[in-house]
């Protein structure tokens, strides 16, 4: 096995996600769906929600967060 199919074999973001307890997010996959995010993008854009809730408590209003999503799924590829 090479090393780069080593590396590159591993989930990125684990390691900045772990020990975590993220906040729980006011929305759901269905509403993602329902506003035209990808379901290939909709667990990632839910990480990055409970991310940003977890950070700043302001932002933890339903409407918010929707906007949020939006920019958040525009900036994924």
């Amino acid at each position: 096995m090479k090393r780069s199919s080593l590396i590159y074999g591993f989930n990125p973001y684990a390691l900045r996600s772990a020990g975590r307890n993220d906040p729980l997010v006011a929305v759901s996959l269905q509403e993602l769906a329902r506003i035209g995010i990808p379901a290939r993008k909709a667990p990632r854009v839910m990480q990055e929600l409970q991310a940003l809730a977890a950070a700043d408590p302001s932002l933890r209003g339903r409407e918010t967060l929707l906007k949020l999503a939006r920019h958040i799924a525009a900036q994924l590829w």
